[in-house]
């Protein structure tokens, strides 16, 4: 009997002796099956004949991406935009190649005007180290690290990222990844540097890093974390497994050279996995292609040794007891063990089944691409790992944590259930396409895809005998997501997502505040009722009052359907974090005019959907109430209108214990008044998170707000007098003024400002710029503002 397969999980790589990998300028488009290359050629062509039309210069390209067939016949093709040959982030072109050979075209954002010097003056090399001094890795890194260059929109500076505190399962800070960049121009060079690391010290973070070819100065960081192989003799064979959650289920899996048997399906994916191409065979036949479950290991104690082997050396095929994980560590390719990794092998071969009897798509990439998962993880950065779970598009992996329930009654079970898998497998499907990211609005359309696709995957693996291969059963649906991990507690609810107290059920000017899993409600209750239907009846689940007459559903095949071309066809962020709900429902409506037709009725549910959860209108609604807080910057030099603008533009610095008046705008009525409450929809009800804002001060009788003597972020809502269901969130910097600490903001205070205003350590905390809300960065416009709302023009 071969040894089981093994690796390490901080991979090959050491942190002293990096490779540069630079990505090709313009690389071939990958294709699916029944893609010419000449239709590819084709669309090129077609996208550079459009360049003068959108303002673009004989520098500004266009480069194919990906390409696939869909259902219609139409060959579906991503292009990038480049300038001088380099990508252009979160810009690029959707084309349609009709059966006739005619093509449409739809410009993605397109950036106009970009003129930059040839090249950087900064070298790759220095890029790379910029992003591994803030990765700042204490072992080694998991992989090659990746370098291209690109041009960086100045808008697109920032993406603070956070992590989820293991305890409060709230996010918090990772001060190490704050950046208070500046840029001087609309555009400039940058290099995106793609790192991962998974070891004993710095558990597992994937991060990309996008650093200024000019200054070296870090611009943005995202979170990354959302040729064939020959076989070598070994054999498909079919298992008899215990499922926790599966129960007993018939497994794909294949006998190794040496007879015995291995979770590893050699059916579903036939070209290599990214990650595990960085491994040769062991003598067992073992190749880097199929679906494959791998566990981590752990000494008696339950540490971590941070090694992960492959479920193997079964001398029977029989998988697994049927058992919840027992935490019986030392044990995990035991028959306890392995019932997680039945749970794992079974969603991941039922959602791939799914996407391709559904949808014709051959893998979470479209190419055919082996998917790996690794379940029973557990530590991670900040012990993160064990009640979490996320897809790595990097590694075409899912990792599954082994859970804390029982012990830990606010914990887990296993991260393996059907619904867990296809949520994060479904990442891969709109990596690969739409490249959507958890960050501003898009991240609720990210998360949401994901739960709506969790979803249909769970009624298709439901469906009765008899029942078409290729559709999904009109019934069956629950609406709820991960209930069997939380031990009967949803981890979200669709139909109606402000039942965990935490979701929105629909859309509000500040938004964007809201973590993605959170403002996903939005999608997903419009996608609820886009299949469901919409009551008139008040206080039923499917009762909206921006729609309130109602309306018809249409079904959960059509909706998916819909939905599934939206986001594979019709939507492109390029990891921007750019892409707004309104831009989603407008995908909607012309996914849905393309299957259907123009002015049909599943056109019109679209909009009746979006419109119940205040996305757009239904056809002949009159224009609601808007309320929205009144950008209200003034082009001062730290974040002026380039830097994320929808964001930025509405946050305001206000001073400590005085009273203010937040700007907002009412508009379609001749009623601009407004309510105003502490907090808002993304304080959860709690107060106190590192990163959250807090609640404190006092609204008057006369609507102005008295502010708190607590510097910081905190939240308030502004709702319609009009239009009680109109309101919007905002934030607000509260700044201490008060230099002589008198508890009154005067004249006496401005002096000892001015003298504070530079020193390291001024003369009250608040007043130093070097405690400005941006850690380091000396933000005199904070301070000007602050000034500016306490002494008001006259």
């Amino acid at each position: 009997m071969s040894r089981p397969l093994h690796r390490l999980l901080q991979g090959p790589v050491s942190s002293l002796a990096l490779a540069l990998v630079a990505l090709p300028l313009a690389a071939q488009a990958p294709t699916r099956q029944g893609v010419k290359a000449f239709q590819v050629a084709r669309v090129q062509a077609e996208a550079l004949a459009l360049r003068a039309g959108l303002g673009l210069g004989e520098r500004d390209a266009f480069a194919p991406r990906a390409s696939f067939l869909n259902g219609q016949g139409q060959t579906i093709v991503h292009l990038d935009q480049t300038y001088l040959g380099h990508r252009v982030l979160g810009s690029g072109m959707l084309a349609r190649v009709q059966p006739d050979g005619g093509i449409r075209t739809q410009a993605q954002r397109p950036q106009a005007g970009i003129a930059l010097p040839d090249a950087p003056r900064l070298k790759a090399e220095s890029a790379l180290a910029a992003a591994m001094r803030r990765l700042d890795p204490k072992g080694p890194l998991k992989g090659q690290p990746k370098v291209e260059l690109v041009v960086f929109p100045a808008r697109l500076v920032g993406g603070v990222a956070t992590v989820e505190d293991p305890a409060t399962h709230r996010p918090i800070l990772d001060r190490k990844n704050v950046v208070h960049a500046q840029v001087a121009g609309d555009y400039t060079w940058a290099y995106e540097v793609k790192l991962r690391v998974q070891n004993p010290k710095d558990g597992h973070q994937e991060r990309t890093y996008y650093v200024d070819g000019d200054t070296g100065e870090m611009l943005r960081i995202v979170n990354d974390l959302a040729s064939a192989a020959a076989l070598s003799g070994v054999t498909p064979a079919t298992a008899s497994a215990q499922g926790y959650y599966r129960g007993p289920v018939t497994l794909a899996t294949t006998q190794m050279l040496d007879g015995t048997y291995s979770l590893w399906d050699t059916t579903r994916g036939t070209q290599p996995n990214p990650d595990l191409s960085y491994f040769s065979d062991d003598g067992s036949g073992w190749a880097p292609t199929g679906l494959q479950v791998w566990y981590n290991s752990h000494e008696a104690d339950g540490t971590p040794t941070y090694s992960m082997y492959l479920f193997q050396a079964n001398p029977t095929n029989t998988w697994g007891d049927g058992q919840p994980w027992s935490l019986g560590w030392g044990q995990e390719n035991g028959p306890n063990g392995q019932t997680a990794g039945v749970d794992a092998m079974s969603a991941m071969a039922t959602t791939w089944d799914f996407y391709f009897n559904v949808f014709g798509r051959k893998g979470m990439d479209g190419l055919d691409t082996g998917v790996y998962a690794n379940v029973l993880a557990t530590g991670g950065y900040m012990d993160s790992a064990t009640d979490n779970a996320w897809w790595s598009q990097n590694a075409q992996s899912l990792t599954l944590g082994a859970g804390s329930y029982p012990a830990n009654p606010r914990g887990f079970r296993s991260l393996t259930d059907l619904d867990i898998v296809a949520h994060e497998m479904t990442h891969g499907v709109a990596g690969s396409t739409s490249q959507l990211i958890n960050d501003r609005e898009e991240g609720g359309l990210s998360e949401g895809t994901s739960d709506f696709f969790a979803q249909m995957v769970k009624v298709y693996a439901n469906r009765a005998p008899g029942d078409p291969i290729d559709a999904i059963p009109g019934a069956g649906a629950d609406w709820q997501i991960g209930q069997n991990v939380g031990h009967g507690t949803p981890l979200r609810w669709m139909d109606l997502p402000s039942r965990d107290g935490r979701s929105v059920d629909a859309w509000y000017d500040g938004l964007s505040h809201l973590d993605g899993h959170f403002s996903a409600g939005v999608l997903t209750r419009a996608l609820y009722l886009l299949a469901m239907g919409g009551s008139s009846t008040q206080g039923a689940v499917n009762h909206s009052p921006y729609n309130p007459a109602g309306f018809t559903g249409i079904g959960l095949d059509a909706t998916a359907r819909i939905w599934f071309k939206a986001v594979t066809e019709n939507l492109y962020s390029g990891w921007s974090g750019s892409i707004t709900f309104v831009e989603a429902r407008d995908a909607a409506v012309a996914a849905a005019e393309d299957l259907y037709g123009i002015g049909s009725g599943p056109v019109e549910s679209v909009r009746q959907a979006f419109s119940a959860v205040n996305v757009g209108l239904a056809t002949g609604q009159a224009p609601r109430v808007g309320v929205a807080f009144a950008p209200w910057r003034d082009g001062d030099w730290v974040m002026g209108d380039k830097y994320d603008p929808d964001y930025w533009s509405k946050v305001e610095y206000l001073p400590l214990g005085e009273k203010v008046r937040p700007r907002i705008s009412v508009t379609n009525t001749t009623d601009p008044r407004v309510t105003w409450r502490l907090g808002g929809p993304s304080v959860f009800g709690y107060t106190g998170s590192e990163t959250g804002p807090e609640v404190g001060g006092v609204i008057n009788a006369d609507g102005s707000w008295t502010t708190p003597f607590n510097r910081g972020w905190h939240a308030i809502t502004g709702s319609s007098v009009a239009d009680p269901t109109q309101f919007a969130e905002g934030r607000a910097f509260l700044v201490n003024l008060d230099t002589d600490q008198d508890l009154e903001n005067d004249a006496l205070d401005m002096g000892g400002i001015a003298f504070s205003w530079y020193l390291s350590n001024g003369l009250n905390f608040s007043h130093s710029m070097f405690n400005a809300p941006w850690v380091d960065d000396a933000d005199v416009a904070a301070y000007i503002d602050a000034v500016k709302n306490t002494w008001l023009p006259k």
